[in-house]
């Protein structure tokens, strides 16, 4: 946890440095029609996120599915919030965030391993299991755009994700096992959008991770495209489909393995 503190005060301090710096020099004028002229811009949204995925446990090497066994396959909504400062025409630097949380009840048709800590814990068929899943993940990154035209955008980003990924499983009356990961990892990706019309845009991102900054580690893999409708200039609504599939894994092979995916409604604004 102090490991990630300090990355989190690092980045936050290079953060202001290049919002104080891109405030004190000169503003360079590129020929970007495509890009907003307000330096500001965000975006919040629902995410109506359905959940499935399964657990690992080594010391019996049995996968549990979350869906078949466990009972998820439901449908929660999520926050999420997307927040960017345009340091120049074609650099930016942004925020992002978003919180899941899934809850379960299922009698068990079969024996199963949970993975635990510090053991893994066999439950026996006919048990009933509540089951809770959170996930929650805040990006710090910068985004560089390579292309900007009238009617497209194109970027590439690079970002830090601190992931809090956590699955608990009880009884009604006794805790039976319970795995939580906490880690931090660099990811990179690209997107962009096109016009369709003055008043309408897609919209496009592709993100993935491979570094972890600790023992623990989770691997993950996220898409969304959607549509944009503006109806002032600042401000618009969004309709989109969002995608995430977020591994976390300990140095002993247990894992919790779990994927999102459902429509994300939102609104857009810049200022």
């Amino acid at each position: 946890m102090n490991r990630l503190m300090i990355i989190i005060t690092i980045l936050m301090m290079i953060f202001v440095a290049l919002i104080n710096v891109s405030n004190a020099q000169n503003y360079y004028n590129y020929n970007t029609v495509g890009v907003n002229e307000e330096k500001y811009s965000f975006n919040l949204g629902v995410w109506s996120a359905k959940l499935t995925g399964d657990t690992f446990a080594p010391s019996t090497s049995f996968t549990t599915d979350l869906q078949n066994d466990l009972g998820f396959g439901n449908t929660r909504g999520a926050i999420t919030l997307d927040f960017n400062y345009r340091i120049s025409n074609l650099n930016t630097i942004g925020l992002s965030f978003f919180s899941t949380s899934h809850k379960a009840v299922r009698t068990l048709t079969r024996n199963i391993t949970l993975p635990g800590e510090p053991n893994d814990v066999n439950v026996a068929s006919g048990t009933t299991v509540f089951s809770s899943i959170k996930l929650n993940a805040f990006d710090l990154y910068y985004r560089r755009y390579f292309s900007t035209e009238s009617n497209y955008n194109f970027y590439g980003l690079v970002g830090v994700r601190f992931n809090d990924l956590k699955g608990d499983f009880a009884t009604n009356t006794t805790p039976l096992a319970s795995v939580d990961f906490n880690v931090a990892n660099l990811y990179i990706g690209l997107g962009g959008d096109f016009r369709l019309s003055e008043n309408f845009k897609v919209f496009y991102q592709v993100q993935g991770v491979s570094l972890s900054f600790s023992g623990d580690k989770i691997n993950y893999a996220e898409y969304q495209v959607g549509l944009n409708y503006k109806f002032t200039q600042n401000w618009g609504l969004n309709i989109g489909y969002r995608y995430n599939s977020t591994k976390g894994e300990d140095d002993l092979s247990r894992s919790l393995n779990v994927k999102y995916q459902g429509f994300l409604f939102g609104l857009s604004g810049k200022f």
